[in-house]
């Protein structure tokens, strides 16, 4: 199945983020997973104390350091990567697949992201806390989030 054929399914439309709830849940620390992501000059400054004002760090500031993002990053790795970049808004496997191909255009023939594989990895995840959105707003649903 091609790509393009991929997005027709339906699946595409499927939208996720960080589920900060699963981490109290599991007994684990949301903060310490995303302070270990943390760029150089922000691991200097005084780290946020709340999960927001670290999202917003490294929205604001980590996500635009060049070794962010980088082509030998694990697939699933990556995609908890674009979700603390976006500050945790939702975003459909369309647009992750869109922003996973934009990052890795140097290398991405060499890697499956087909929104079948981009939802299986996602929905098998036991690390991340990536979760399914439900939206209860039909014009969040469309809205385009903010460009990385």
């Amino acid at each position: 199945m091609t790509m393009e054929n991929d997005r027709d399914n339906g699946e595409a439309q499927c939208r996720y983020c960080i589920d900060l709830n699963w981490y109290h849940e599991q007994g684990r620390s949301f903060s310490l997973l995303a302070t270990s992501r943390l760029c150089p000059s922000s691991q200097k400054k005084k780290i946020p104390k709340s999960e927001t004002a670290l999202l917003n760090t490294i929205k604001q500031c980590c996500s635009k350091w060049e070794g962010f993002f980088s082509p030998n990053t694990p697939l699933l790795e990556m995609v908890f990567r674009l979700f603390l970049a976006n500050g945790n808004k939702p975003l459909t496997l369309a647009q992750i697949q869109d922003r996973l191909q934009q990052l890795l255009t140097d290398t991405v023939g060499s890697r499956d992201l087909s929104i079948s594989k981009l939802k299986r990895i996602i929905d098998d995840d036991s690390y991340y806390g990536l979760r399914p959105t439900i939206s209860t707003d039909v014009e969040e649903a469309n809205s385009e989030p903010e460009n990385l």
